[in-house]
């Protein structure tokens, strides 16, 4: 079973714990957010992709029961922005994306933005819903939409995130003609909410 997700662009005032992509995330503390370095050195924080709060998901054996649940990673080139040298086709490196996991009160959650002055993107709030295992959108769980990308990896491996081209008034995510990005995980490490070691992969139709 996989698990799809609806992007719907939402201009109000989150709620606290909120499901969603894109904006900046609600962290319990400032040393959650990962940074990356770029060629010369230079420290920069990555790319906010979205947050999950696990008690919004449809029953799975997979993902915890509670908690957040964030992703990012160096996205930037693919949804215009101006960067020196984007991942390109097939894996990417080890550290291109940081998944987080943290089990905190909702109470306990603040944005935290690193790119004060910036255009944020409008956050688009998600809606879940029980899909087959093999589908082209964004979703969690299931299986890659390209067997070839599933071929790529031994059974120990599972497909964690799915992110599609998409373009609408809000934001433009392009991997390049009509691509899509997998985020695969271990199998064994997500079974004990270890969300280390991903592993990614990016296609073109």
């Amino acid at each position: 079973m996989g698990i799809d997700m609806k992007l719907t662009p939402y201009n109000g005032e989150l709620s606290q714990g909120s499901s969603y992509f894109w904006d900046a995330p609600q962290l319990s503390s400032p040393s959650l957010y990962p940074w990356t370095t770029d060629e010369a050195g230079n420290k920069y924080p990555m790319q906010f992709i979205c947050q999950i709060n696990c008690n919004d998901l449809p029953e799975n054996e997979w993902l915890p029961k509670q908690g957040m649940l964030y992703f990012f990673g160096e996205i930037d080139y693919f949804l215009g922005y101006d960067v020196k040298r984007p991942n390109g086709l097939g894996e990417w490196p080890e550290d291109a994306v940081r998944v987080v996991y943290a089990n905190v009160d909702r109470e306990q959650l603040k944005r935290t933005n690193y790119f004060e002055g910036d255009d944020m993107i409008t956050p688009h709030t998600i809606t879940f819903s029980k899909g087959p295992e093999r589908e082209a959108n964004f979703r969690l769980l299931g299986k890659p939409y390209e067997e070839d990308v599933e071929l790529a990896f031994d059974e120990n491996w599972i497909l964690l995130l799915q992110l599609d081209t998409d373009a609408n008034d809000y934001f433009d995510l392009r991997f390049y003609d009509m691509g899509l990005l997998y985020l695969m995980i271990e199998r064994n490490k997500l079974q004990n909410g270890n969300f280390s070691n991903i592993r990614v992969h990016m296609t073109s139709l």
